[in-house]
């Protein structure tokens, strides 16, 4: 009798498989769907900071390094990521050596696809999206020669791959004018978890929340979330608020997270006299507490400065904030301008454009009956753009090739 082959596939992410459902909530599907097509599924990556529920564990093999990785300390992740890097050559060959035909690597830390290359020979797919040399590196004129070493480096494994995907097209064709192969590229949106990101349910919560961090009935509050790394925008904020405390004394600003602008941040705040009007939690301690601030919250934001790599994604601080029935205050990119229409689900500004945001800005905080409008429209985009059911199957599509 003949034997049917088990084709084995390898999820890669460096945080651990817990991180990697919060970073990927359509992750659950995905392996669902893999496992119904015959497929044994095996993760790999540093210990998880989160438990992982029992049904999940039941469903793929993990493997977990001796490590954890604390996000909440940028030294710690600089660290493991170093690690994390030196050891992919060995685990390529070591997944060659055991047989595996697919590895899926789902984050574009630079230097990954050539690393794992030198060990694994089989099916590679990668997620490109966060381009880290340009925002980390090529600020500092001493690391800017290098940085472009590293990227050239990178684009050569990437034309390579076997497949890439992309959150929107505006990444696709940047690969493409790059020389990679139009035809090994997915445009697969960002997933969000919408029975957790949802519009206000519970009125007392958001009162709660509001009362917790001095927020008043009558103020409308502005959010903002992720990591506050340097191209983010976060100073931006703090200056338009300088600007507007006197027009709209009702306004307060949200910042939700860490990173190494958070000192810098602290100090422009204190400067400016604005910690009643700025309000800065740090790490929530988790995607559910992050989901209640939202619902505490009328508008949504997404910032950035602008640079070239900003343009090829769709920030999960996007689709939090509109699967939570937010209207929407964002700079022109081009990845979120293929989500956020004009008028629609709320306005866009020119990044770094005091002037443009303010008006935008302005056109939401006087017309409420607006704001409500758009933040159900916000919504209804999420359910249909981002619902990780769908967005999994295209996913197990391309990795079961």
């Amino acid at each position: 009798m003949e034997t049917r082959k088990i084709s084995k596939v390898a999820l890669l992410f460096r945080y651990g498989l817990a991180e990697h459902v919060d970073f990927l909530p359509a992750l659950p599907q995905l392996i669902r769907k893999l496992n119904e097509r015959g497929m044994e599924v095996h993760h790999f990556g540093f210990r998880s900071e989160c438990p992982l529920s029992s049904e999940l564990r039941g469903q793929v093999r993990v493997h977990e390094g001796l490590f954890r990785v604390r996000r909440a300390s940028e030294w710690d992740k600089r660290v493991k990521a170093l690690l994390w890097l030196l050891g992919l050559p060995f685990l390529g060959w070591r997944l060659q050596r055991q047989g595996f035909e697919r590895v899926f690597v789902d984050e574009t830390l630079p230097l990954s696809a050539p690393l794992l290359r030198m060990g694994f020979r089989g099916k590679l797919m990668f997620t490109v999206h966060d381009f880290f040399i340009e925002i980390y590196w090529e600020p500092q004129a001493h690391l800017r020669g290098l940085g472009r070493v590293v990227q050239a480096w990178d684009l050569h494994a990437w034309r390579k791959l076997t497949g890439i995907f992309t959150r929107v097209d505006a990444a696709r064709e940047h690969l493409i004018s790059k020389g990679v192969d139009a035809d090994r590229i997915a445009v697969v949106p960002d997933p969000v978890d919408l029975q957790l990101f949802h519009p206000l349910q519970e009125a007392p919560l958001r009162h709660s929340f509001r009362q917790r961090w001095g927020i008043e009935d009558g103020d409308v509050v502005m959010v903002h979330h992720g990591i506050m790394h340097p191209n983010k925008g976060n100073l931006f904020l703090v200056e338009a608020m300088d600007r507007l405390r006197d027009r709209f004394p009702q306004l307060k600003l949200l910042l939700i997270g860490d990173g190494a602008e958070m000192s810098l941040l602290q100090e422009n705040v204190a400067e400016a006299g604005l910690q009643s009007r700025i309000i800065l939690t740090g790490w929530l301690p988790g995607l559910s507490d992050i989901s209640v601030a939202l619902q505490a919250s009328d508008i949504g934001l997404v910032i950035r400065k602008g640079l070239p790599g900003d343009h090829f994604h769709v920030t999960s601080t996007l689709v939090h904030n509109m699967a939570c029935g937010l209207p929407i205050v964002a700079a022109r990119l081009k990845g979120v301008a293929g989500v956020v229409e004009e008028g629609a689900q709320g306005w866009m500004f020119e990044p770094e454009d005091a002037e443009s945001f303010d008006a935008q800005l302005t056109r939401l905080i006087e017309d409420p009956k607006a704001c409500e409008r758009m933040g159900k429209a916000a919504r209804q985009k999420a359910e249909d753009c981002f619902d990780p059911e769908g967005i999994a199957e295209e996913y197990c599509r391309w990795l079961c090739e």
